[in-house]
């Protein structure tokens, strides 16, 4: 998943080089061996000053500042990144935010909500889907659009995931991505007489079934439509509400995210 910013890092790294301890940014009173002072919040400021420092001593454009519930920080994000400053922007503070009490990674959840902001919205309906393997579970009711890799190990992971679905259509872009055998892996299902069991097959047994692997298909055509959706690893799933979730994740998940339409 993604992780706080690059560019913020190296401004930071030659900062530190180049000027010395974060600290210094404020040419605060405090002696640079001493621990910095708790600052908090001025009555009725706003983000203006923290934004006009950062942009400033980093020479960057922050697109946005947010006062998080945590005493005296504030959000900075810049694109999908995030770090975090208090509320003069004279320190910057780099890392993970966890809120003890639900275990969860604040900063993780955040950055992920931003990328999925950022990424292109999917309609299940606009996809090209007879270029995709069908399969049908049950009476086919919902929709889950999957883009796999035949080598990706979590792929297969998620497919032993699928075998506890109920009541779905599957509809697997085959997305060989991993190399010249994920390619030629990948043609040989599509050209089987029984694509969908040859898929499945192969995911879970490593059994390929015969078929002329020269026969017309659209490899070509998925890799291009992923990289369009920006589709940057496998699998990548797509859902009717138009809930887009990178990696494997259990049957638990994938049942909850179905029901939301």
């Amino acid at each position: 998943m993604p992780y706080p910013s690059r560019r913020l890092a190296q401004c930071v790294l030659l900062t530190l080089a180049f000027g010395g301890s974060l600290g210094a940014w404020g040419q605060a009173s405090t002696p640079a061996s001493s621990p910095p002072a708790a600052m908090s919040s001025p009555a009725g400021a706003g983000d203006e000053q923290p934004r006009k420092n950062i942009e400033e001593r980093l020479g960057l454009k922050v697109d946005g500042i947010t006062r998080m519930p945590v005493g005296g920080l504030y959000e900075v994000r810049v694109g999908t990144e995030v770090v975090y400053t208090d509320a003069t922007g004279d320190y910057l503070l780099k890392g993970d935010i966890i809120d003890l009490r639900s275990h969860e990674n604040v900063t993780a959840k955040r950055v992920n909500e931003l990328v999925e902001a950022s990424l292109p919205k999917v309609k299940l309906s606009d996809l090209p889907l007879a270029s995709a393997i069908k399969i049908v579970k049950g009476n086919g009711k919902r929709t889950l659009v999957a883009f796999e890799d035949p080598n990706c190990g979590y792929c297969k992971r998620l497919e032993k995931s699928f075998d506890d679905l109920n009541d779905v259509t599957l509809y697997v872009f085959l997305y060989p991505i991993l190399g010249d055998d994920s390619i030629a892996k990948a043609k040989a299902i599509w050209c089987s007489p029984d694509r969908a069991r040859a898929w499945q097959d192969w995911m879970h047994k490593g059994a390929v079934q015969g078929g002329v692997a020269n026969c017309e298909n659209p490899i070509q055509q998925n890799v291009a439509l992923g990289e369009k959706l920006s589709v940057t690893g496998t699998p990548t799933m797509f859902f009717s509400s138009g809930k887009r979730i990178p990696g494997a994740v259990g049957v638990d998940e994938v049942t909850k995210q179905l029901a939301v339409q």
